[in-house]
């Protein structure tokens, strides 16, 4: 098994359900039942459990990439040592670009709901919002500067109490209100089958993140079993949480009467007292701020296993010599966030609003995001006949058919999704002008740091067939491929 001599295993099992719970759980889940209700009717519920189809096949590979190569920064050192050292430099540029622009988003709507709750005029909620969301970035670095114990912890925490709480909360009080008579018609004939395929097009969204785990599997405990499990079971809450609370939107709202979010549905309904619904605001807060944290705890790690490479710069491979974090990844990610933050809410606030400026960074973030999911899909089809040994000693081993099935299914579908974001107007736009033209960057610096290598007398292909001198590799029982190999002697 892998094992890294600077970073510690302190990830139990809750943690790392709760880290993929939370990563997962968005704020979109108290927004797009409601909007969406008058588009698919009263069988909204299933565009959620359809939507989780093409998630299941890039959380199937990351679930046995996770448990073979346990590593920190999976994402980065999966595609760079299958796929080449350009593949592994992209991977680490498009992260910097895609939690720039998550942790924008995220700050962006927490300051939004902070607003309301204190009744900010609107000429003062820009400036009030800019600022909450420097806090609480703030706040979510300082916190990761700690053991990885502690902030799988607090991960844990507040995906509980803010993520499902809120939502059972919520599922509870509908309960009494739930009408039976709203599900007649099932399936409107103005509507048909058809729009709820769409919808769960668009929901599919709500499960991306399910990556983040091969990112912190270097910090796993018994990865091998963990990480499929972790997997497995995050999973399950989240079908069940996203379609119970679908389920019950349709129940006590007549698809046929357009409203725009969940906590509208309950105020209309008084489904809940006002000192409740602010209450659940908080929650809600709690709950954005519950995939703001993994964030920095996931990612920086990418960043990492870059700079023990030298692909990055080599000061990106310190880790913090009592906390073991990596200190200066953090702090690139925290700059790049508060860029984002700073520059584009002030920028596309005041004419699109600060709601949706943060759809319209999300789409960035969403489709970065997709465009990881690519090669790390493609490259685990490799794995197996590259690392050998590493395939024969991990716990969770499927055939080699059904591993490249499941990863070419992943690769498509991500494609796909990909392809159906640049069809939007807006989004598509935003898309064009920030990512577009940051891997254009992205493939000119790595050309010159190239450069800069083969000057030193390195070579990065070379480079890519070996790991990082933190990392070592326990040796595990012997592997079929072995057994064969010493039959035969």
């Amino acid at each position: 098994m892998a094992e890294d001599k600077e970073l510690k295993r302190g990830l139990n099992l809750p943690m790392a359900i709760f880290i993929i719970v939370g990563m997962v759980i968005g704020s979109s889940i108290w927004v797009s039942p409601a909007a969406y209700l008058s588009r698919t009717g009263p069988a909204i519920f299933l565009a959620y459990i359809l939507a989780v189809i093409p998630s299941v096949f890039v959380a199937y590979v990351c679930a046995y990439i996770g448990a073979a190569l346990p590593v920190a920064g999976g994402t980065y050192t999966i595609n760079g040592r299958l796929l080449g050292g350009f593949a592994g430099f992209m991977t680490s540029w498009m992260v910097i670009l895609a939690v720039g622009a998550a942790m924008a988003t995220l700050s962006g709507a927490l300051g939004l709901f902070v607003s309301e709750i204190f009744l900010i005029p609107p000429d003062m909620q820009l400036i009030f919002v800019v600022v909450i969301g420097v806090i609480a970035l703030t706040a979510f670095y300082l916190l990761n500067y700690i053991r990885i114990e502690i902030t799988g912890a607090v991960e844990m925490i507040i995906t509980i109490f803010g993520d499902i709480l809120v939502m059972l909360i919520f599922i509870i009080a509908a309960i009494p209100f739930f009408n039976p008579s709203y599900f007649e018609p099932f399936i409107p004939p103005e509507l048909g089958f058809g729009a709820v395929l769409f919808a769960a097009l668009t929901f599919f969204f709500s499960y991306t993140g399910f990556t983040l785990i091969i990112d912190v599997a270097g910090e796993v405990k018994n990865p091998r079993k963990n990480i499929p499990r972790a997997l497995v079971i995050a999973m399950i809450i989240l079908i069940a949480l996203y379609s119970i609370q679908a389920l019950m939107v349709a129940g006590i709202q007549p698809y046929n009467e357009p409203v725009g979010t969940v906590t509208e549905i309950i105020l209309k309904g008084g489904i809940l007292p006002p000192g409740a619904v602010l209450f659940m605001t908080i929650l809600i807060i709690i709950a954005i701020s519950s995939t703001l944290h993994p964030l920095f705890m996931a990612f920086s790690r990418d960043l990492l296993m870059a700079g023990r490479d030298g692909i990055f710069p080599k000061k990106f491979a310190k880790v913090h010599n009592k906390y073991k974090t990596p200190i200066p990844a953090l702090t690139l990610l925290y700059i790049v966030g508060l860029a984002f933050l700073l520059i584009f809410i002030p920028l596309l606030g005041p004419d699109f609003g600060i709601a949706t400026t943060t759809v319209l960074l999300s789409a960035v973030t969403g489709t970065s995001v997709l465009i990881l999911q690519i090669p790390i899909c493609i490259g685990v089809m490799f794995f197996p006949k590259k690392f050998p040994n590493l395939h024969e000693q991990t716990k969770f081993k499927p055939s080699m058919k059904i591993l490249r099935i499941m990863c070419a299914l992943g690769a498509i579908s991500s494609f796909i999704f990909v392809l159906l974001l640049m069809t939007d107007p807006d989004a598509g736009l935003i898309i064009a002008l920030i990512i577009f033209p940051f891997a254009g960057i992205g493939a000119l610096v790595y050309l010159i740091r190239r450069y800069q290598l083969s000057k030193a007398g390195i070579s990065i292909k070379e480079m890519m067939k070996t790991f990082p001198k933190e990392i070592t590799f326990e040796q595990g029982p012997p592997g079929k491929v072995e057994r064969l190999a010493e039959k035969k002697k």
